[in-house]
């Protein structure tokens, strides 16, 4: 049996290509934004990203960080 949430389960090049997909994260005002994604074994799965910004110094970068999946059906 898959459990319900996945995150962990996901390999890192999926949530990435899934990223790839969303808005810049610098000019999006959504601070959540979700992608779904085909898994091994023919499972789907959505994954919610949230957007967060870095800063140092005068620097300031924006990008999608995975946050939670979840398996849908």
């Amino acid at each position: 049996m898959v459990p319900e949430f996945v995150l962990g389960l996901i390999p890192g090049e999926i949530i990435s290509a899934a990223a790839t997909t969303l808005p810049d994260p610098e000019n999006d005002t959504e601070a959540f934004r979700e992608a779904t994604v085909d898994l091994p074994g023919g499972l789907r799965a959505t994954i919610r990203f949230e957007r967060f910004q870095f800063r140092r110094g005068k620097m300031s970068r924006w990008f999608w960080t995975p946050h939670s999946a979840k398996r849908v059906e």
